[in-house]
């Protein structure tokens, strides 16, 4: 078997993990009695959001050998809701922290200072607490930009006056050079 064919085994190996772990944290949910609100009353169309999170990363690189991760980031995201189901956002993460992975392939190693992530995104609700989003952007980084895909899933708690604070999973992958994952904490206003 080739170098292609295996990084292609992994890369769905992984992307299985991730809609499978999804699926068993997201199904309880759903069996819940819970009603959106009524259609009446008025949408927040603007989402503000700030969160402090870790990003994981299986390829890490500390003394030429490859290890697990996790290094301290924040993000800062709008969000445009058309309705009570579908939003658009822009998210943006930045890693506070200086860190070398190893690619795919195991074959090169390179550092990332501080990347800074643009990423637009597509929102979908269909539970008043529950988010999934997925959305394709850039990092940015001083030694090269990479193309990212991400998938996500959200968990919010209304609190008063447009306040919600919420739970966030965020998985990026960096075609053909690395994936993270982010797990966070976070506060957003609506108006």
């Amino acid at each position: 078997m080739n170098q292609n064919s295996t990084l292609i085994i992994n890369l769905q190996k992984r992307i299985a993990f991730l809609i499978i772990f999804l699926g068993l944290i997201i199904a309880p949910s759903f069996g819940q009695e819970s009603e959106f609100k009524a259609e009446s009353e008025e949408i927040l169309r603007h989402r503000i959001s700030i969160t402090l999170g870790h990003t994981h990363i299986p390829a890490g690189e500390i003394d030429g050998e490859k290890t697990f991760l996790s290094v301290p980031s924040w993000g800062m995201d709008y969000n445009f809701h058309i309705n009570r189901k579908w939003a658009a956002g822009l998210h943006t993460d930045f890693i506070t922290e200086t860190f070398k992975v190893i690619d795919f392939e195991g074959n090169r190693e390179f550092e990332r200072e501080r990347p800074f992530t643009l990423t637009l995104v597509g929102i979908y609700k269909p539970h008043e607490r529950w988010s999934f989003l997925a959305g394709a952007g850039y990092e940015l980084a001083v030694e090269e930009n990479l193309s990212l895909l991400r998938l996500g899933i959200e968990r919010g708690w209304e609190l008063e006056k447009g306040w919600e604070v919420f739970a966030t999973l965020q998985y990026d992958l960096k075609f053909g050079v690395y994936d993270s994952w982010m797990i966070g904490v976070g506060f957003s206003k609506g108006f």
